[in-house]
């Protein structure tokens, strides 16, 4: 676009108005031409027409009408634009005025000059009686103050005439008046009064894609230059590329802040709905013909300074209908404004929407869609055909008016024959889009059904209703089929004008249908068998049940075990931790005596949680029953031990383990040889094990040490399946239960000084051994000792021995002991110390069995022949041994003691075998070809211990030059 602000640009009243400054809002004119039937009405005259801005200027106005009635009191109005007025500082704005006829002589007549509309209309009436006059012209020079403005702006003049007599009149329009902007100051953004312009001045925003003209600061540039950011050193152009960078644009690129400029960003419609009169937004959704006579299509954008925001609506067919539903314009003008629609005469259907930038600015586009229904396309659809009694079903409501509301009903006549109104039912569920579920009688609503009760499982209900509130085209609610009937139910769905409580006997707008079958009921758990007093999940599925009860039988008639079991979503029903033989329900004491009974679940609707039901009751009945036998439990527990020892001074603990299925919790009663007392409950899991790691051993019970050292016996005590202990009483009026139990021997038995024997005697005649007692003992034994870390043995790891044995360099030391500390939790480092204490090797281990068995290994490639201690260390205890690194370890010869291989009386001698004195017995040894035989060497091996020479390690040679040596030595001493 380029401005030429010497071309004059006639404009209609609506833009005169947009464009007059000082806050004005100048309405032009754009009135029809002459209108009078009887009295046309000519403007002669009205100059100057081109006017200076705030000014006060004089116009010759001469204007006429034909055909003037001879009497009354006839009106010449003449309309200024808004903002431009008549200076009424005179004769209001006449400065001098004649009469004229239609031969041009002056005529008398009677005037009357005033002004109206603050001073923009002129009136000038006439009385012409006794005047001879046929055409009255008025000649006159009226003076005009002119506002300033911000650009060139032109406007007509609207001269109208009234006929007294025959109440004619006309009306015409003058040439423009244009006024010129003197000042050269234009109407631009970002005045945020001024109405939308491309006329851009500094510390605007612009638009990609937008065609504008800089003016005032910025007139006269033909380009700016990107300042900062992405858009630095880019040029822009009056002619806004759709791509340009956005970015601050200003003269010459100066990115001071105080620089002239501009900013460039993408247009954006930022938000749009199609909105009720209410204000809720059905975009995406559907509206009824009758709430559709008056929608508005709302729209925020960021471009408000810069055009208007074109709305286009668009038939079914693509065809569109804007001029046909819009009656108020079809543009927003103001971001947050909206368009007036009337949909209210359309056809039903789905409707487009499209907003867009009116001018440069079309790339920045909005499409809603809205369904245009009416109240007779509203209906409803089931999510199932057929179902098993006891699901739920979903169903769908479609058509009408988004925020509706719209009844669904089902017939009482199809509620199952065991539905009961006191007991508070459900038919359809509070889900989605429902805003209400209750029952009706025709005549009132209520959600609690038992308002309808009449007694006796009557009532008055008419309907079970739901009322569903559509959001957009849909509502969405659900309904619950066990208090159905196992037949085919119909759905019903109302106009939206029909109240909850009118639906008996009025006509639905639609209907489905859904065939309801009675469903099975299953038993997952108990699975056959059942330890009397242990904790069980009862589970299994009922597809045409909101809950179950569970029975017993054994001879007679089911006893109640457990009521009211919800079943979920998935027709599955579970309650869990239940003990069988203590449910407190009737059918609880069959089972806490072993034996084979009947076990069944019902569907609760129909048991209604009696306590007794006879077996042809419990047959027609949703019902499955089956075989359950009741067995006691066992006892099974112990304290871990370690080398069958707990020390007291390091971990003074293990894990308690074992098995008591059918009990929540057992007594553990300490005894120590000094009959010293320590107890406490242990707790049983719920799948009937005792497991508690790190059991720490507890404190006499009458005081808070120790127990004495030495043999400590544990006796594990657990209630029978009489679930009491001993005959029921315990002494000093303790309950006869675990906590009782414990509560005696804290409190009585610990205080009695008794010895160990008694102590455990005592015990025993209270429980396990008492008069008609099923209660289980377990007794175990251990030492409760100091902690202690023992060397035992040392060899080499290819010739395992008992005792300290010589290693060769090179091989593979092993060091093994006994310990009474936990593994894992200790650890055990094996040292090997050179003849300074200094530590040559390192090792550790914190493996070992419950047998205390430990054992490390050290390389022993970096030591040289010679003596070496090795210790261990368990950071409480330490055990030293000395062993010797020998340059090599010579290893038994199989072949050279022969004849004691098979000389029997020489091979079975076991004590010679192991006796080193033996052992240098060459006689023997070196004798025979038999000893060659290394099969018979290795049998007298297996006679004479460990090794067929008796010494790990030493040979018969090694021997005889140890004899030598010895003797030698003798023989320098004597010297």
């Amino acid at each position: 676009m380029t401005n030429d602000n010497n071309t004059r640009k006639k404009v209609n009243a609506v833009f005169f108005a947009a464009v007059m400054v000082v806050s004005m809002v100048a309405v032009g004119f754009a009135a029809a031409p002459a209108a009078a039937v009887d009295d046309p009405l000519v403007v002669n005259n009205f100059s100057p027409t081109d006017v200076s801005e705030d000014t006060t200027e004089q116009h010759i106005l001469n204007v006429t009408a034909e055909n003037v009635a001879s009497g009354g009191t006839h009106e010449y109005t003449v309309s200024l634009p808004e903002g431009v007025t008549f200076n009424t500082s005179g004769n209001n704005g006449v400065d001098n005025v004649e009469y004229l006829n239609e031969s041009g002589d002056t005529v008398n007549v009677e005037e009357r000059i005033s002004n109206a509309n603050s001073g923009q209309d002129l009136i000038i009436g006439t009385d012409t009686s006794g005047s001879d006059v046929t055409d009255l012209t008025i000649n006159a020079t009226v003076s005009v103050d002119y506002p300033n403005v911000n650009q060139e702006t032109s406007a007509p003049i609207t001269a109208t005439f009234d006929d007294a007599t025959d109440s004619s009149a006309g009306s015409v329009e003058t040439a423009d008046i244009v006024i010129s902007n003197d000042d050269g100051s234009q109407d631009s953004r970002p005045n945020p009064s001024n109405p939308p312009t491309k006329n851009v001045d500094s510390g605007a925003t612009v638009y990609q894609g937008e065609d504008v003209t800089f003016v005032n600061a910025l007139a006269g540039e033909e380009q700016l230059i990107g300042a900062s950011g992405n858009a630095e050193g880019q040029v822009l152009e009056p002619n806004v590329r759709s791509d340009q960078t956005p970015g601050r644009y200003t003269i010459n690129g100066d990115s001071s802040s105080g620089a002239d400029g501009v900013t460039v960003t993408t247009a954006n419609i930022n938000d749009a709905e199609i909105r009720l009169s209410n204000g809720e937004d059905i975009s995406g959704s559907t509206v009824s013909t009758a709430d559709a006579d008056d929608l508005d299509v709302w729209a925020q954008y960021n471009f408000e300074n810069a055009e208007p925001l074109a709305v286009t609506v668009e038939d079914p067919s693509g065809t569109d209908i804007t001029d046909e539903v819009t009656s108020g314009g079809d543009t927003i003008t103001s971001s947050g404004d909206s368009v007036n629609l009337d949909m209210s005469n359309e056809d039903s259907g789905e409707y487009t929407v499209l907003l867009e930038g009116d001018d440069d600015l079309d790339s920045a586009t909005e499409e809603l869609t809205f369904e245009l229904t009416s109240d007779t396309d509203v209906s409803i659809n089931l999510a199932e055909d057929s179902v098993t009694r006891g699901s739920n079903v979903d169903f769908t409501v479609s058509g009408g008016t988004s925020g509706d509301f719209h009844a669904v009903s089902i017939d009482r006549e199809d509620f199952r024959s065991s539905f009961n109104a006191s007991n508070d039912p459900r038919v359809f569920r509070n889900t989605g889009d429902t805003d209400r579920v209750g029952f009706t009688d025709g005549s009132s609503f209520d959600a609690d059904a038992s308002t309808f009760s009449t007694g006796d499982g009557e009532d008055d209900i008419t309907q079970a209703v739901a009322v569903i509130e559509m959001d957009g085209s849909q509502g969405v609610g659900s309904l619950r089929t066990s208090n159905l009937d196992d037949t085919s139910i119909d759905v019903e769905v109302y106009e939206s004008n029909v109240a909850d409580n009118a639906v008996d006997g009025a006509e639905s707008t639609d209907d489905d249908s859904l065939e309801v079958t009675e469903g099975d009921i299953t038993i997952g758990n108990p699975a056959g068998e059942y330890t009397i007093g242990s904790e069980v999940d009862i589970n299994g599925t009922a597809s045409s049940a909101d809950a179950v009860d569970v029975y017993v039988r054994d001879n007679n008639d089911w006893e109640l075990l457990v009521s009211n079991i919800e079943v979920d979503s998935d027709d599955e029903y579970e309650d869990e931790d239940v003990t069988l033989s203590n449910t407190g329900n009737p059918g609880d004491s069959l089972l806490r005596q072993a034996g084979t009974y009947r076990y069944g679940v019902v569907d609760a609707s129909e048991s209604d949680s009696q306590n007794t039901l006879t077996t042809t009751e419990f047959s027609r009945a949703s019902s499955t029953s089956q075989s359950l036998r009741t067995v006691e439990g066992d006892l099974s527990a112990q304290i871990e031990t370690i080398n069958g020892q707990v020390n007291y001074d390091v971990d003074d603990a293990g894990d308690l383990t074992g098995n008591a299925e059918g009990q929540s919790s057992v007594a553990l009663v300490l005894v120590d040889r000094r009959g010293n007392v320590a107890v406490e409950e242990i707790d049983v899991d719920s799948d009937g094990t005792i497991d508690e790691e790190d059991y720490n051993i507890p404190s006499r019970a009458d005081s808070n040490s120790r127990l004495a050292e030495g043999t400590v016996t544990a006796h594990f005590i657990s209630q029978g399946r009489d679930n009491a202990v001993g005959n029921g009483e315990l002494p000093a009026g303790n309950d006869a239960d675990i906590s009782g139990l414990v509560n005696w021997v804290e409190n009585n038995v610990s205080s009695s000084n008794l010895n160990a024997n008694q102590v455990s005697d005592r015990l025993v005649s209270e429980t396990s051994e008492d008069t008609a007692s099923d209660d289980l003992m377990v007794t175990q034994t251990f030492r409760y000792a100091e902690s202690q870390t023992t060397i035992n043995s040392v060899y080499p790891e290819e010739a395992q021995a008992d005792g300290i044995n010589p290693v060769a360099t090179g091989e593979t030391m092993v060091v093994a002991g006994s310990t009474n500390l936990r593994p894992d939790d200790n650890s055990i480092t094996v040292e090997v110390l050179n003849e300074n204490g200094e530590s040559i090797q390192i090792s550790s281990t914190d493996e070992w069995e419950n047998n205390g068995q430990w054992t490390a290994t050290v390389d022993t490639s970096d030591l040289e022949p010679g003596t070496y201690t090795v210790e261990s260390d368990d950071s409480t205890n330490t055990d030293r041994a000395e062993i010797e690194i020998v340059e090599e370890r010579e290893e038994p010869s199989d072949g050279e003691d022969g004849e004691d291989g098979t000389d029997g009386e020489d091979g079975t001698d076991g004590e010679d075998g192991t006796d080193g004195e033996d052992g240098t017995d060459g006689e023997d040894g070196t004798d025979g070809e038999d000893g060659t035989d290394g099969e018979d060497g290795s049998d007298g091996g297996d006679d004479g211990g460990d090794s067929e020479d008796g010494t790990p390690g030493f040979g018969a040679l090694v021997a005889l030059v140890a004899l030598i040596a010895a003797a030698l030595l003798a023989t320098r001493r004597n010297n």
